[in-house]
């Protein structure tokens, strides 16, 4: 036997050691590569969107490499301390050191070149899937072509190559910095009696709180302030709850004797003790991984599932029109005229209302309030448009207030405090009121920063004397289920000649905002999927590096008598704890990510959310079971 074959035989015989990390590898392989088609794909650089879309897949590349490259560092580092006792067994019947660096580097390299072949065979397959659902997310209208790039394929490999062989670099210099006797016992050693500080659990449950108060409470306004010290304190806190607390519910459990004595529960609660102490660092590792993966998978999902209610949120109207100035109002109203037929041509139903507004500037003491070009509306018009809409005015207005409109956008803050009173101010007219905020529901214009009721009295008497160009017509249209009607809408809102009328649209805001979360969920779904499934991986990986131990624990239990049926009842309760607390610590995490989502957006995120945590159970049970039924069967031999 060749030295070659050798280490091909120790891959080969240790396939189900690597199978998991294999999978994940070739997974990374095969997202990197069918991105990468698009990236080079001919007719992708005819689009307008090319040089967004590219920018975007670049860093995803980015992402998905750098923390493969990550990934292989640690499942590699796993593979030593798992076969430390043979890689000494080989040591003392006479390999040398050259031979053994250079069969590592040799079985590194056997897998990685079969994930890199393996995971381009998988992404030509799916290119044509891919370019098809890439095609739709950008809405192009005709499906990219089948396409595969010699540039893809000779990117994907040479990167991922040169990763595998800087990772079997760092595998020889863990080994060589150990000692024979080191590598020799392997991953045995004593155990100390599991240790925790009371004070460091109670901190890390306090941490933990801290952050979820944070989440819970944050808005649109504060989360870009809170952001940093709720990822510090969750963190934080989750490492100490894995390090600490921990060990300091199972001392609990412990001091339950009716638990604690009932039938399997003492070997259960003993052993795992020790099994949460040693791989504290570990579970911390997936659940933050897990975390991440939930958190942006159930983020994006959210975002692009709840685009309409965003629209309706930030543009009150469904379709509104609007310009400056009575004498362009010939213009304007042929416009109108123009809207109105096509509507009705395309058997679009609808309900209109025109008005007029008067534009004014606001005079105060705050300099945020002081020159701000505003637009005034009489209360009745304001709440017919209202109305129009199916919305309610929960405010009256007398001849000596007026009520400041905030768009959902600009609410009310410490910038935009509202003094007690505001003049408003014409060319012919100016009154001194008080002043009351209010949502609008009104669209924004290009003519004003906010709007403002006051009493109809009031608005005509700014209307007689404003000058013509202070005059803005405004007209507003109600479409029933306008989002069966959006490519009809702004085909024909496409159509106005935007230098005498300013549209505006739901349907339009709908489709800028429906395409960029198409683009952040189509790429941040894969990114987090693999995280995902690296996650899973790693408990594969600790599992195997655990087992000899595992099986001499469980040879004992053997031979006290314990049925082959309750030694698998143990092991399988051990195994459901290291697998689902850290997904129930990530669920909850989640969570509270999605609770702070749901404080700045209108949509319910409770559907969104509760899919993409029921596809990553599916994804983790499934896991759970392979990786069971591998830890069961190696049970058998001491059975």
């Amino acid at each position: 036997m060749t030295f070659k074959q050798f280490a091909f035989n120790n891959v080969k015989r240790n396939t189900r050691q690597y199978l998991s990390y294999f999978l994940s590898c070739m997974f990374a392989v095969t997202v990197f590569f069918m991105y990468a088609v698009v990236v080079f794909h001919p007719d992708i650089k005819g689009t307008e969107f090319r040089d967004i879309v590219q920018l975007a897949i670049i860093l995803s590349e980015i992402i998905i490499y750098g923390f493969s490259f990550l990934f292989v560092l640690f499942s590699t580092g796993a593979f030593i301390k798992s076969r430390k006792k043979e890689y000494g067994l080989l040591t003392t019947l006479g390999i040398s050191k050259s031979q053994l660096n250079r069969m590592l580097m040799l079985e590194n390299t056997i897998i990685g070149v079969a994930s890199i072949v393996s995971g381009l065979l998988l992404g030509a397959l799916l290119t044509k899937l891919f370019l098809m659902v890439f095609s739709q997310v950008l809405g192009i209208n005709q499906i990219l072509p089948f396409y595969l790039s010699l540039k893809a394929i000779g990117l994907t490999a040479v990167l991922f190559f040169i990763m595998f062989e800087l990772n079997s670099l760092a595998v020889v210099w863990t080994l060589r910095t150990n000692s024979i006797m080191e590598v020799f016992r392997g991953s045995r050693g004593p155990k100390k009696a599991p240790k925790f500080s009371s004070f460091l659990s109670i901190l890390g449950v306090c941490f933990v709180g801290i952050g979820y108060y944070l989440a819970y409470v944050s808005d649109v306004y504060t989360i870009f302030i809170y952001m940093i010290p709720i990822l510090l304190f969750v963190v934080l806190g989750t490492y100490l709850l894995f390090t600490q607390f921990s060990i300091a519910f199972i001392q609990l459990l412990k001091r339950k004797k009716g638990l604690y004595f009932k039938n399997l529960n003492l070997l259960t609660v003993a052993d795992l003790a020790y099994k949460l102490k040693d791989n504290a660092a570990i579970l911390f590792m997936v659940t933050t991984l897990s975390a991440v993966a939930l958190t942006a998978s159930g983020v994006l999902f959210s975002l692009f599932h709840g685009v309409e209610a965003e629209a309706e949120r930030f543009v009150p109207q469904d379709v509104s029109l609007i310009s400056k100035g009575e004498n362009n109002l010939e213009a304007f109203q042929k416009e109108v005229a123009f809207i109105e037929n096509s509507f009705k041509k395309k058997d679009i139903a609808f309900a209109q209302k025109q008005v007029q507004s008067v534009q004014t500037k606001l005079g105060s003491g705050n300099d945020y309030w002081n020159d701000v070009h505003v637009q005034i509306y009489a209360y009745s018009d304001y709440q017919a448009i209202s109305r129009l809409h199916g919305k309610n005015v929960p405010f009256h207005v007398n001849s000596e207030e007026a009520i400041v409109l905030f768009p959902e956008y600009a609410r009310q803050t410490n910038r935009w405090a509202l003094p007690s009173e505001l003049t408003i101010a014409a060319k012919n007219k100016s009154v001194r009121l008080p002043v009351e905020p209010a949502m609008s529901n009104l669209n924004s214009t290009i003519y004003s920063s906010f709007n403002i009721v006051v009493s109809d009295q009031l608005f005509e008497q700014f209307r007689q004397t404003a000058a013509e160009s202070e005059i803005i017509n405004a007209y507003s249209m109600n479409i029933p289920n306008w989002t069966s009607y959006i490519p009809e809408t702004e085909q024909i809102l496409s159509n106005i000649d935007s230098e005498e009328v300013y549209p505006d649209s739901q349907a339009d805001y709908y489709l800028k905002m429906k395409d960029g979360m198409a683009y952040l969920f189509f790429f941040g779904i894969f990114i987090s999927v693999l995280f995902f499934l690296a996650a899973g991986s790693i408990l594969y990986f600790r599992m195997y590096r655990d087992i000899d131990n595992d099986l001499h624990h469980y040879h004992s239990l053997y031979r006290i008598g314990l049925t082959d049926q309750e030694m698998r009842k143990i092991a399988t309760r051990q195994l459901v704890f290291l697998f689902f607390i850290p997904f129930l610590v990530a669920v909850v995490h989640a969570a509270f990510a999605f609770k702070a989502l749901q404080n700045m957006i209108a949509a319910s995120v409770l559907v969104p959310s509760m899919i993409i945590i029921l596809f990553f159970f599916v994804v983790h049970l499934i896991n759970f079971f392979f990786i069971r039924n591998v830890y069961t069967a190696k049970l058998k031999k001491v059975m």
